[in-house]
């Protein structure tokens, strides 16, 4: 395998700079669509255009450690059709849904209640209780779903959360209906 140097003099090779510059590419297209469909919901809604400060800084810490390299490899595997379930990789989205408060275990109280499964990682072990998340994050959360949906082309945003509400989270009745209307942004065209 072919080996080059980067501008801080590390080799790396062919393939490992070729993951590199596949995952930048998805990670910042991903970003440039959760800020478009964040501009969505304030153009219906504008009494959400704090989101438009919060999606400035959307999945920054995918771009530093301990999140870079093993999403590099999830990114790539997911590219290859491989399973892309590993330890590294569980720890990663684990530390990233902790840390980002457009994810729904940002919000929980007690940590240690949010584990992912090593190997389901998209699924916890416990359905938690995410009633302290704020509704600029929940608008975040929206957008960011939104962006997936139409990236991965596997279900709607409404899908994933029909799936996911009382399964995975908990959300209270005013933040369904709040779920509700900003999901309708991307329905009613």
């Amino acid at each position: 395998m072919k080996t080059i140097k980067t501008a801080n003099y590390i080799k790396i090779s062919k393939t490992q700079k070729e993951k590199k510059d596949f995952f930048y590419k998805r990670l910042n297209n991903h970003i440039k669509q959760v800020k478009n469909f964040a501009k969505k919901i304030v153009d219906k809604y504008p009494e959400y255009k704090k989101l438009l400060d919060q999606v400035k800084n959307h999945d920054d810490s995918k771009f530093k450690e301990p999140e870079l390299t093993p999403y590099i490899e999830l990114t790539w595997a997911k590219k290859e059709g491989k399973n892309s379930s590993t330890k590294e990789m569980n720890d990663a989205t684990e530390y990233h849904v902790k840390h980002n408060s457009h994810h729904p275990e940002y919000h929980v109280k007690d940590k240690e209640d949010i584990s992912i499964d090593a190997e389901n990682r998209d699924k916890l072990n416990k359905c938690v209780d995410v009633n302290g998340m704020d509704d600029i994050s929940i608008a975040e959360m929206i957008a960011d779903w939104q962006a997936v949906s139409e990236e991965l082309k596997t279900n709607t945003a409404r899908e994933w959360y029909n799936d996911t509400k009382d399964v995975r989270w908990s959300f209270s009745k005013k933040q369904e209906k709040l779920i509700d209307k900003l999901l309708k942004v991307f329905e009613d065209n």
